[in-house]
């Protein structure tokens, strides 16, 4: 196998990777980690010299003249002698963060009733009974010196507090603690899941005065005053649940979702279009492409429009780090297509994923918005192509063909690791994403045009979201009527061995398509 620059580069971003991975399942003393990088480093030195007259090939010249076997192995340890360097930095750089500060706030955890003062740093989280905040702290009135750290506090839904607000909180500081989930038997690692964002410490319906407001960064102020504007003009323009659905679509909002509506799209697997997650965005960002080149944008152009309104969707959100990830993960899909060779988008992708784990590793295994995000992605760029032939049945009218093959791509990709963590599997699930994902990017485009025309008249806006009615309704009634099927959802509840074995098989499966699609190609 030839050591082109490419794959060189490919194989640094893995292996850092790895070092993550490995070092967020097996705590690896810094002296085991030391031995290896000073093992790695002699490695490089030893075989340094012998590979100076014989470069590393670059991908131009990789269909070129031969370099020596000894110079091709030689060149093998020195990259892996490197490779293991950034094992080694991706072990400590999970460690690194894995590190409690002395400073933090959590050293209260289970120790009383303390009073503290903090800002609210994340949009409130509104749950159907309750809401839940984020709280960075400033003070704490039984110590002096420096304290820092997150905390989340559940409190009830009434009264609304807001990004910025300043407060002044009396309770209990409690230590997270997993759980299992009622409704599908599984343990819940919640601890990790709240330390991946550095938060250690949870409140549940303290006491709370709000003695500020607007403490918060400037922007993120204004961006999120914008979003409560956008909800209130879809509150005034549709009625429920169609409002609902709209805000679901269009900012990724839950919270007011009827439990009958949640159940209906968790059942029939299109719960996904009402998240603002990076599997939603790939996947809208996908079709957006296929409209805009079929009927509305030259392909030159299509790109950059498309880019331009998942950008406009992450700032009109409010930029939170899970959906800035989603939007780009959505971006390169756009870009792969655009390209039109994925031997192009292989090391944007990595390198994407390398630079989102280096700012927060703990993403890797705890985040499963991240987890979804990559596999649906890589789903859609290198699945899709291999089953494109196996979709031929389908109509190209409104590009069912595309979309669906899109749909089914990314499904696949995520199937072995949505059953692992929610052990549930929709039958139904493909046959209600051909019929509803066809219709989102226009009912997106139509509910955005009508709460911008509603803040000009909001008469106008209401006539103007009449077509985003229908197709609401149409999405609504789709869900509901295929939920009622027989068998539409069961439960699989999978373990490791059986999540690793089903992407193993789903590997072999993708290499076999695409030695069929070499061998016809050729």
């Amino acid at each position: 196998m030839l050591l082109t620059k490419s794959r060189i580069f490919l194989y640094f971003c893995l292996s850092f990777i790895l070092g993550v991975a490995l070092a967020s399942f097996f705590f690896i003393f810094y002296l085991v980690s030391g031995i290896f990088l000073i093992g790695a480093i002699i490695i490089i030195i030893i075989s340094w010299p012998a590979c100076i007259d014989t470069p590393a090939r670059s991908d131009a010249a990789s269909s070129g003249e031969h370099s020596d076997a000894g110079g091709r192995k030689n060149w093998v340890w020195v990259v892996a002698g490197f490779c293991l360097i950034f094992l080694v930095l991706g072990v400590w750089r999970f460690q690194s963060r894995n590190i409690i500060s002395e400073n933090n706030v959590s050293r209260f955890n289970d120790k009383g009733k303390i009073a503290f003062a903090g800002v609210i740093s994340q949009e409130p989280e509104i749950k159907m009974e309750n809401q839940r905040i984020v709280v960075e702290v400033v003070k704490i009135n039984r110590v002096g010196g420096i304290v820092d750290g997150k905390i989340l506090i559940t409190v009830p839904k009434y009264p609304r507090y807001e990004y910025g607000d300043e407060l002044k909180i009396e309770g209990k500081l409690k230590a997270p603690s997993n759980f299992e989930d009622v409704s599908t038997g599984l343990r819940v690692d919640y601890k990790n899941y709240l330390a991946k964002d550095e938060i250690y410490s949870t409140i549940y319906y303290p006491q709370i005065e709000i003695i500020g407001r607007g403490k918060g960064n400037k922007i993120m102020n204004l961006l999120f005053k914008i979003k409560s504007l956008f909800e209130d003009k879809l509150k005034i323009i549709f009625p429920e649940p169609q409002a609902s659905l709209a805000d679901g679509l269009l900012l990724g909002e839950k919270a007011t979702f009827p439990k009958t509506l949640t159940d209906n799209f968790s059942a029939v697997g299109i719960t996904h279009i009402i998240a603002l997650s990076g599997f939603n965005i790939t996947i809208i960002a996908e079709s957006l492409r296929r409209v805009f080149d079929k009927f509305l944008l030259p392909r030159q152009y299509s790109f950059w429009a498309i880019a331009a309104i998942i950008v406009g969707f992450v700032v009109m959100t409010g930029a939170s780090a899970s959906v800035v990830r989603a939007g780009v993960m959505g971006i390169l899909i756009v870009l792969a297509r655009r390209i039109g060779r994925l031997y192009n988008i292989r090391n944007a992708l990595v390198l994407a994923a390398v630079l989102m784990v280096y700012f927060n590793p703990k993403i890797l295994r705890f985040d499963l918005g991240f987890q979804l995000s990559f596999l649906a992605t890589l789903g859609l760029v290198y699945l899709s192509p291999l089953l494109e032939k196996y979709f031929q049945w389908l109509p190209e009218k409104f590009d069912l063909r595309g979309i669906g093959m899109a749909t089914i791509s990314a499904q696949v990709a995520v199937l072995p690791l949505l059953l692992f963590s929610f052990g549930k599997l929709s039958l139904i699930a493909p046959v209600a994403n051909l019929l509803v994902l066809p219709i989102v990017p226009l009912s997106m485009l139509i509910i955005f045009i009508s709460a911008l025309i509603g803040f000009a008249w909001i008469k106008l806006g209401v006539l103007a979201g009449w077509l985003a009615w229908l197709l609401l309704s149409y999405q609504i009634k789709i869900a509901e009527i295929l939920s009622k099927i027989p068998f539409a959802s069961w439960n699989v509840k999978i373990n490791w061995l059986v999540l690793f074995a089903m992407y193993a098989i789903l590997l072999l499966a993708a290499s076999k398509l695409y030695q069929i699609k070499k061998a016809e190609f050729h």
